[in-house]
């Protein structure tokens, strides 16, 4: 077995370039005059211009990020993971952040990626894995985890916060 790095094998394939499959199909209709589909060199392209390269966190988390982000969690103290971590909600919603940052960071030619894996993948993967963290009382075959407690939320508070009004101190 050779040393040497081979992505196909390592990764799955899973190296996207900076396209979606369907940004072939809008490529005529996005080119600006010049042909440019993106910013100056370090800034973001249109990012409601172009589709995303992956359909959804879940695609995302199996064709990329758990190929990219290896780690021993098995018998492994330091390091919590739970296989059936769609099954949290905390760790859904945390590897639907770290898709959607990727999303968009990977229209940054020159950047992105960098600031994708410092600002957020080991932000969020390093909370999810830490021994304390999202799968702290998970066991190997999966386990729920109870929600924080709280009283039941009275309605007018709940009705506070509107997409349009800030929420306002109590």
């Amino acid at each position: 077995m050779s040393d040497e790095f081979d992505p196909d094998t390592d990764m799955g394939g899973a190296w996207p370039t900076d396209a979606s499959p369907a940004d072939s199909d809008r490529d005529e209709l996005q080119d600006g005059p010049g042909g440019d589909k993106a910013g100056g060199a370090g800034e973001p392209a249109d990012s409601e211009a172009r589709g995303p390269y992956y359909p959804n966190a879940y695609r995302f988390f199996a064709d990329f990020l758990a190929p990219a982000y290896r780690r021993k969690t098995i018998d492994h103290p330091a390091l919590r993971w739970c296989p059936s971590w769609f099954l949290h909600p905390e760790a859904r919603a945390r590897v639907d952040a770290l898709w959607r940052a990727w999303e968009y960071l990977r229209l940054d030619p020159a950047t992105g990626m960098s600031v994708w894996w410092k600002d957020h993948a080991d932000h969020h993967m390093s909370r999810m894995l830490s021994p304390d963290g999202t799968f702290k009382d998970c066991t190997p075959e999966h386990r729920q985890v109870h929600p924080l407690p709280s009283i039941a939320i009275p309605d007018e508070l709940l009705a506070l916060h509107t997409a349009d009004s800030p929420v306002s101190p109590a």
